[in-house]
């Protein structure tokens, strides 16, 4: 590890530029799987197998999803989603029960329009928050905003309430722009405004939980496009309520087989992975270079800032290689199909790739140095950058099994550390003596 500034220019043929597979990618993860369930579902609906309201799938499949999605986000502890289903509940069986029963119709309307209002700007809230529980403080405090939500839609459908009914359907564009839209401008905005900073978040940044959030607010909108008590637009709203399920499932999985911290594959995914190797692959285990001293210099703040640095260029390995989180400052890289020689190629590129990274921490280390920028907040920024050491094996007619593959690297990457760090020693198949392989 070192303190001072390096040229962070690395060879194009080193690196994967996905440039032509980001898009596709991109477009995948923003339709699926929420874009696909609307899309069948709508066809569904075309198809005329929902205009049977006696069939018990029509009148059953809201209270299923809804009660479903309500106790597996709340066994979870995934409040975000706990809430969203929540709120589109409320809104789903108001206007199922109250808005088109008991009230006249210009109360009923006043109602519709407020839930349109309110729904979007809930989904929109909840993308942005964190998940902090449900019975916490933070929670109850949700909870409670929700129930002011429940009270002033009350308040709405009191007929007195002339002002609200107005200002809930005031007109900002000439009406006829909007005829083909089923809710007033302000609600009509409040959705546009929120499907365009939920799309913006998503292609920043993919998470399941905001693409199910986007994709609720799709069915809610459709949904409401439908009309107030429609048997169909429940179907939609409960759709909805099935995507944030499915979100559910996803985080649930990520957390048991995704690193926190790094969002690489954790160890319960490599060991699943090494169960499914066939008779010819490599492994690789790679280690930060004086982890512990860069934690003592600069903070663990800082050494999770390298670890995850680490582990992003480790995503973009090349040659097929499966990056893993080990554990601590421990990483592994598992290669199907691939030779040792091989292997160390892509391997000793990724160490080149680390070495030539710069970031910038914050140094508990208040003395002045030529590479720190100049104080701020009284705290001296240093550039720095990182070194990994690397062993690598290959499974032959000695090392039959994974976990003798992976002591194998191990052993290699001690070597390596022996050797002075920052370098590739692999192990040759067939009994033979480890040799360095790169040195830098």
């Amino acid at each position: 590890m070192k303190g001072q500034r390096v040229n962070n220019r690395v060879n194009p043929q080193d690196r994967r530029v996905p440039t032509r597979t980001w898009l596709p990618k991109m477009l995948y993860r923003l339709t699926m799987p929420g874009g696909m369930l609307l899309l069948i579902l709508a066809l569904m609906a075309h198809a005329g197998l929902f205009a049977d309201t006696k069939t018990p799938f029509v009148r059953f499949y809201s209270y299923f999803v809804f009660g479903i999605g309500l106790l597996i986000s709340a066994y979870f502890k995934r409040s975000r989603l706990f809430f969203a289903i929540l709120v589109v509940v409320l809104a789903e069986r108001t206007l199922g029960w109250l808005a088109p029963g008991f009230l006249s119709a210009k109360v009923s309307k006043s109602v519709f329009e407020a839930i349109a209002l309110l729904l979007p700007l809930n989904l929109l809230a909840l993308t942005f928050m964190r998940d902090r529980g449900i019975i916490s403080p933070a929670g109850k405090q949700r909870i409670a905003f929700i129930a002011f939500q429940v009270i002033a839609v009350g308040i709405v459908s009191v007929p007195a309430q002339v002002y609200a009914a107005t200002v809930l359907d005031h007109a900002f564009i000439d009406r006829h722009l909007v005829q083909w839209s089923s809710i007033s401008q302000p609600a009509l905005l409040a959705f546009m405004v929120a499907a365009v900073a939920m799309i913006i978040s998503l292609i920043r940044k993919y998470q399941p939980v905001e693409s199910s959030l986007f994709w609720a607010l799709v069915a809610a909108f459709v949904a409401l496009q439908i009309g107030r008590g429609n048997h169909l637009s429940s179907i939609y709203f409960a759709t909805g309520g099935l995507i944030l399920i499915i979100a559910v499932l996803e985080t649930s999985h990520a957390m048991a087989y995704r690193d926190e911290l790094t969002q690489l594959p954790s160890r319960r995914a490599l060991n699943e992975t090494l169960l499914k190797l066939g008779d010819a692959y490599c492994i690789g285990m790679l280690d930060v270079d004086n982890f512990k001293k860069f934690n003592d210099s600069y903070g663990h703040d800082a050494g999770d800032q390298a670890l995850r640095m680490v582990a992003s260029k480790l995503a973009t390995i090349a040659g097929g290689g499966k990056p893993f989180r080990y554990g601590g400052e421990e990483f592994t890289v598992v290669f199907p199909d691939k030779s040792v020689s091989e292997a160390y190629t892509y391997l000793d590129t990724m160490r080149k790739m680390i070495e030539q990274s710069v970031f910038t921490v914050r140094g508990k280390d208040r003395r002045r140095q030529k590479n720190s920028k100049a104080p701020r907040n009284g705290i001296r920024e240093v550039e720095v950058n990182v070194t990994v050491s690397i062993g690598v094996a290959a499974r032959d007619e000695e090392k039959t099994t994974a976990d003798q593959v992976i002591r194998s690297a191990d052993k290699a990457l001690y070597r390596a550390k022996a050797k002075g760090r920052n370098r590739t020693i692999a192990v040759k198949p067939a009994s033979e003596e480890m040799r360095i392989v790169s040195i830098r």
